[in-house]
């Protein structure tokens, strides 16, 4: 099944600061897209490993860690027979998915404010999460709940920043950001053979992984984070050229190494 994902498109009524001057965040949004280039970036990886997984008919799906639900969002307007569950334990952030639902007209979508082992609901196609688990500490990691909640032969896809992370300008110059990391990305300790590895503990087959953000898509989220800090007007200018730098990434990049890891599992059928 080819699916035809978008992504963004409820980003006018999930940004706060969008929220506050509608009008003009609608047009803008229609000239410039999607504005939050690590997001975007995600989505581009996240487009990719779909297009691998055998998604048809009424599929039912859990995006593990919601956020703002550009994921679920663009799942759900892909397939209207898809099953889409939306979790996350921010009750802000689910509120918000929760009113982005209603003003699209969304009826495919499920919210959860909980756990995964908190919802009463299993026999998923594909449970994914994109850039969560680093926030997990390795042994909080949910691994087994998924692997329960799994159907025989589902899938669970993972994506992570790895451990190790190289830049382009001085590291100095992103001084904030790293301070965060720090304290957010406590499960930030995995490298694709580790992880492969603790898919394979965790008893899933592991049927792909790989890297992705080389140097090209380094650069572009680079650029996009010093215009942002500069201001409005830079961080407009700035997101054509991170997009484009992204897309050549996705396109050259080898996967034999980059800033983040991906891995697909699939539960055995018995």
């Amino acid at each position: 099944m080819s699916l035809q994902l978008t992504f963004g498109t409820q980003q006018v009524h999930t940004s706060q600061r969008m929220l506050t001057y509608p009008r003009i965040s609608g047009l803008l949004h229609k000239v410039v897209g999607y504005t939050n280039v690590g997001n975007y970036a995600r989505f581009t990886v996240f487009k990719k490993l779909i297009a691998q997984l055998p998604l048809q008919g009424k599929s039912k799906v859990l995006d593990l860690g919601t956020g703002f639900g550009e994921y679920s969002f663009s799942l759900a307007q892909a397939s209207r027979d898809f099953e889409i569950h939306a979790l996350d334990i921010d009750p802000e952030r689910i509120s918000t998915v929760e009113k982005a639902i209603d003003l699209g007209g969304y009826d495919n979508i499920k919210t959860h404010r909980a756990h995964i082992e908190d919802i009463n609901e299993h026999g998923f196609d594909l449970i994914f999460s994109v850039d969560v688990f680093e926030h997990i500490s390795p042994e909080e990691m949910p691994f087994k709940t998924a692997f329960e909640k799994l159907k025989p032969r589902g899938h669970l896809l993972v994506k992570i920043p790895n451990k190790t992370q190289k830049t382009i300008f001085p590291e100095g110059w992103f001084e904030e950001h790293q301070e965060w990391l720090e304290d957010e990305h406590i499960g930030q300790v995995y490298d694709l053979k580790g992880l492969s590895e603790r898919f394979r503990d965790e008893g899933f087959e592991v049927i792909f992984g790989s890297c992705s953000d080389g140097w090209l898509s380094r650069l572009g989220w680079e650029l996009a984070y010093l215009g942002k800090k500069m201001g409005i007007l830079t961080q407009l200018l700035s997101l054509p050229i991170a997009k484009l730098l992204i897309h050549l990434d996705r396109r050259f990049h080898s996967e034999t190494w980059g800033n983040a890891i991906q891995v697909i599992g699939q539960k055995p059928a018995s």
